[in-house]
């Protein structure tokens, strides 16, 4: 505990210091460190000083005997002392004033103005010449033998005499006044903090130059270095005790400082770039050296010529984004926790709405992946052929319509990172067949090309079905089956979550809100008996509609939960209703023909994936 030592002479003083710090703390407005008080043992007034600082001292003030003895043999903390003075003095010798002789016995460190005592008690003193603070007791026990003892003598010095005095002679000491200890004990708490702020700005300094990719030197006019960091003794091949700047650059004009600008310097197996910019601190010119790899500049530069290309491509959400109070979620929490540490695949179960992406999106950024790409493929969204094509890319001329310059699928975009492929359960055979083969070998070949692409991707894959009952049909293949679900997930549904459904619905509403809404005990008895089969997106789509209209006051909030189309049905005249099933279809199609070509796809390409004509597009375009 941090807290701040005294170290007194006697048992007086102790409760002198100890009344006034608890008149003075009571009153005052800022907060102050505690206080520990402590009598001096002079045969080891040094070890005393150290016990105090290991158990929490982060300054000592004595009085200025112990001073001098303390801080020649300590170091690691602040000593501060009790000055007595001239009024002080003149305080204790007034309380004496009736002996006819008073011996004054002071230390070489203590200041006293004779001229300011009374003539009655200057006629009485005899002043002995200051003694050094180096006396042992045995040595100061010498000079006060020397005094002659008679009734009507007393003594007055400074506080340690009365300790050490074997002599019957009276023996008053000079102690500090009330303003002397709280000056110093508020000058000692401003040291403190001061140095707290001192050591968290040198502390937050050193932490961010250590955790910077660059190299970073600091360095005088002359050279002399005041700072390295970790990265710049790897680059340079050099220790943090390096002194001066001159090991690292040999040629340097020791006239002259050393500024310079993207500068190349060869230190294999780095290539590295270095820049010198001046500052001033203190009056004093300064230099900063920043040193990059090469290597990981380039890096950067495609990372972020990537990621500008490739929008959306990365995940957004983290473990921390999913919020539950079901102990079950959160044992599965913990287990997708660890699952990504490990470059297995993975295959989430649950039904829709359950949150299959954002486990997907949260492994991934827990994952040394993290700074790869996240790319998400809903499999059930596109036709076969075309996801094919989109999953695996093409070369130039693999089909009519292919774009000139081929197309990367998103396997090789998902190259260094993550790809999840959502309701992998409606994926056709064939492709299934080739995912396969993408993880057993770890590569794949666009279509139209002859040559395979090596990857490093980790495969998450979601199924809002029973998959293995798809594998027993013969729907999907028992072989991939096996090489997804290396590492599964199961996520319940919001029916078998029920502490979250209050709980979530009260998190939505917060958010939409922007402050914590109340929510009625009878609409809480309503949520927990409503059967979720949207799960997390119906509570979502719920908790929104009940933030836009508010309480009704109706205990059966059917209006939240009610289909928008139901107040109209009675309006409706079944008996005239009549759908032209034919007309229809016929605008379907031409609504995909006209996406597909809103999509590059030529009308043989188009005709190929409806198998229709290209005759047949082209009349249902001329329809439109």
């Amino acid at each position: 505990m941090k807290k701040i030592a005294f170290l007194v002479a006697d048992e007086r003083m102790k409760k002198d210091i100890e009344h006034t710090l608890s008149l003075y703390t009571e009153r005052a407005e800022a907060s102050f460190l505690p206080a520990t008080i402590v009598i001096i043992d002079f045969d080891h007034i040094v070890e005393q000083a150290q016990a105090l600082i290991r158990q929490g001292a982060r300054v000592i003030i004595t009085n200025s005997g112990a001073h001098q003895m303390i801080l020649q043999k300590i170091t690691d903390a602040p000593i501060l002392c009790l000055y007595s003075s001239t009024n002080d003095a003149l305080f204790t010798l007034n309380l004496v004033k009736k002996y006819k002789k008073i011996h004054l016995l002071l230390n070489q460190h203590f200041i006293f103005n004779v001229d300011r005592c009374p003539k009655a008690i200057r006629d009485k003193l005899v002043i002995h010449p200051p003694y050094s603070i180096g006396l042992s007791h045995l040595e100061l026990l010498k000079i006060l033998h020397k005094i002659p003892v008679t009734a009507d003598t007393v003594i007055v010095g400074c506080t340690m005499l009365p300790q050490i005095s074997d002599i019957a002679m009276p023996i008053f000491p000079i102690r500090p006044n009330e303003s002397t200890i709280l000056s110093v004990y508020q000058y000692a708490n401003e040291l403190i903090l001061s140095k707290q702020k001192d050591e968290k700005q040198l502390s937050l300094l050193s932490s961010i130059l250590s955790h910077v990719e660059e190299g970073i030197i600091l360095y005088d006019k002359d050279g002399r270095i005041s700072h390295i960091n970790k990265r710049a003794c790897q680059f340079l091949n050099i220790t943090e005790t390096t002194q001066t700047i001159g090991p690292i650059f040999p040629l340097m004009d020791q006239e002259k400082p050393l500024h310079f600008k993207e500068t190349i310097l060869h230190r294999p197996p780095y290539t590295l770039v270095a820049n010198s910019s001046p500052f001033t601190l203190d009056g004093d010119c300064h230099y900063i050296l920043t040193i990059r790899d090469v290597t990981e500049l380039q890096r950067l530069e495609k990372n972020v010529r990537y990621k500008l290309s490739k929008t959306g491509m990365n995940a957004t959400h983290h473990f921390s984004d999913i919020r539950t109070t079901d102990t079950h979620m959160k044992d599965i929490l913990n287990t997708a926790t660890i699952m990504a540490g490990y470059d297995a695949p993975i295959l989430i179960e649950g039904e829709s709405g359950t949150g299959k992406e954002l486990f997907a999106q949260s492994i991934h950024n827990a994952s040394p992946r993290r700074n790869g790409p996240f790319v998400a493929v809903n499999c059930a969204a596109l036709p076969p052929d075309l996801l094919e094509s989109e999953l695996f890319g093409y070369v130039s001329g693999a089909f009519t319509g292919a774009r000139k310059e081929g197309k990367a699928g998103y396997f090789e975009l998902a190259h260094g990172g993550t790809i999840f492929l959502d309701e992998i359960n409606s994926m056709s055979l064939n492709i299934q067949s080739k995912l396969l083969r993408v993880l057993e070998n770890k590569e794949i070949m666009r279509i139209g090309s002859d040559f395979v692409i090596p990857l490093d991707i980790r495969i998450i894959s979601a199924s809002n079905v029973d998959i293995l009952h798809a594998v027993h049909s013969e729907r999907f293949r028992r072989d991939l089956f096996f090489r997804l679900n290396t590492l599964t997930l199961t996520l319940p549904s919001l029916n078998d979550r029920k502490t979250d459904i209050v709980y979530l619905f009260s998190y939505f509403l917060q958010t939409l809100a922007g402050h914590a809404c109340p929510i009625p005990a009878d609409l809480k008895i309503v949520l927990e008996q409503h059967h979720w089969w949207g799960n997390i997106r119906e509570l979502y789509s719920i908790a929104l509609r009940y933030h836009i209209f508010g309480d009704s006051g109706e205990q059966a909030y059917q209006y939240l939960f009610d289909e928008p189309q139901t107040p109209a049905a009675s309006l409706i005249n079944k008996e005239e209703l009549h759908i032209d099933m034919k007309q229809l279809h016929h605008e379907v199609d031409q609504l995909v023909i006209q996406n597909l070509l809103d999509q590059g796809y030529t009308k043989t390409n188009i005709a190929s994936i409806l198998n229709i004509s290209r005759q047949s597009v082209f009349n249902k375009i001329k329809d439109r």
